[in-house]
């Protein structure tokens, strides 16, 4: 019994001095941990799989700490190696290598930019309406700063069972911009006619995951009209952008138009 102690005293002071070698009997001396490309003298080979998590949000519920600097994922989502530097995550590198061009939805000729409405698009003439449309189409001939086709909103709490009393929410999709060296710019442009108290629009533009500050566009009072651009900067490094627009109008002869969506590269 004693023999046998004493063998496992000794090994397990081998174990917690010794490299540790998978595929290799010999690590290198160097080394805590030294992984060998092949385990049959060269015959076949493999390669190291690093820790892989599906998109950002899984990422960022691993919610490393400052002492974990050094920790390395693999995030598919965006094709990225990433290494946590002790209070972010950086790119060691991405896999997208082509340049990113630019990304376009103005709802005729550049439709690239997919989006998507919480509240069922509907027409009901002069009565409300909310969808695509253009100036020709009655009361929207007051949406005088936008041409061709764009995001229309006619009373948005619609009688039966359109629209909504409270906010539509219309989410363009998150776009990988991680090709755009210098960062991007996302814009996109806006007319109100008439808005009264009540009538509210809010966005929120998402960088990298994050939910940036939500920006009031318009506090309706007194069929307040306004239109102009929103043009907002994302960093070089950035690897995702995306937009929201939240929205709540109640009563007809107010309308509202949204286009030239845009991601174009700084």
């Amino acid at each position: 019994m004693r023999k046998l102690f004493l063998s496992l005293v000794l090994f397990g002071s081998y174990m917690s001095c010794a490299q540790v070698g998978i595929g290799t009997t010999t690590p290198a001396v160097s080394s805590m941990l030294e992984i060998s490309s092949t385990s049959d003298g060269g015959i076949t080979y493999k390669g190291f799989m690093p820790p892989r998590v599906p998109t950002i949000s899984n990422r960022n519920s691993i919610n490393p700490s400052f002492g974990d600097e050094g920790l390395i994922v693999f995030v598919a989502g965006i094709e990225c190696l990433q290494i946590w530097n002790g209070s972010t995550w950086e790119d060691i590198h991405c896999l997208n290598n082509i340049s990113f061009a630019n990304m376009f939805q103005n709802f005729d000729l550049s439709t690239g930019w997919g989006y998507s409405s919480d509240i069922p698009f509907f027409d009901n003439g002069a009565d409300g309406f909310y969808g695509i449309t253009n100036s020709t189409n009655g009361g929207f001939s007051n949406i005088t700063t936008l041409t061709n086709d764009f995001l229309g909103i006619l009373d948005m709490n619609d009688e039966g069972t359109n629209g909504t009393a409270g906010f539509a929410t219309i989410t363009f999709n998150t776009i990988n911009v991680s090709g755009a060296a210098s960062g991007v710019t996302l814009s996109f442009d806006y007319e109100f006619y008439e808005f009264d108290t009540g009538d509210d629009v809010y966005y929120t533009v998402t960088i990298d995951g994050i939910p940036q500050t939500e920006v009031q566009l318009i506090n309706g009072f007194a069929n307040l009209s306004l239109n102009g651009n929103v043009s907002v900067n994302a960093p070089p490094g950035t690897t995702t952008i995306g937009l929201s627009i939240r929205i709540r109008q109640n009563g007809a002869g107010d309308y509202a138009g949204f286009d030239n969506f845009a991601i174009v590269p700084n």
